[in-house]
């Protein structure tokens, strides 16, 4: 995977040392913008600084591919947000990852995260070993839906009980699971 993507209006790259403020302040640290994913808000930037440092380790190991996004324009705004994939394999090349997302409230609404994973998962194809890229999405979280939906990724259907949020005594939350994959071989389309 390349550390860098670039798009008309975003620069995505790997997490970098000096993220870690931006991160907690637009995203990290609000329970409003993680609401719809199995993280826990952040409460110092020392968190965020060390999953940061996480991030940027599980490059190194192929493990995990997180980009952050960054505007060409107004790179010194730092990152407004970060596209994230997981591979779902870690004894070899993994032809299935994870897709995960999540933009600062105040650059929502532009068409930028649809922007970062067109580059996101069309760099993702490129690669040899993967078939298969997928989404998980709260069963009440209408804009992400329209996103997958929008970006061309398949419903294939509703896992229940699968993801935990960080509120005590919430249950799990269903998802639905979102899919774009390679075509059989020999056949050089991507669904």
């Amino acid at each position: 995977m390349n550390r860098e993507l670039h798009t008309d209006r975003l620069w995505l790259r790997a997490p970098r040392p000096g993220d870690e403020h931006a991160a907690f302040e637009r995203w990290a640290s609000s329970t409003e913008q993680l609401r719809w994913m199995g993280w826990a808000a952040h409460t110092t930037t020392e968190q965020t600084r060390q999953w940061l440092a996480w991030e940027q380790a599980r490059w190194q190991k192929k493990s995990g591919f997180t980009w952050m996004l960054l505007s060409r324009h107004r790179a010194d705004t730092g990152p407004v947000g970060l596209v994230q994939l997981l591979p779902q394999r870690l004894d070899g090349p993994a032809h299935h990852l994870r897709l995960g997302y999540v933009m600062a409230a105040d650059w929502q609404r532009q068409g930028l995260m649809r922007e970062a994973l067109r580059a996101v998962l069309d760099h993702a194809f490129t690669q040899e070993p993967v078939w298969r890229v997928d989404a998980l999405v709260d069963v009440d979280n209408a804009p992400s839906r329209a996103l997958m939906e929008s970006m061309g990724l398949a419903c294939e259907g509703r896992l229940h009980r699968h993801l935990r949020r960080h509120e005590p005594g919430e249950p799990p939350r269903d998802v639905w699971v979102y899919a774009r994959w390679r075509e059989a071989p020999g056949d050089d389309a991507v669904r």
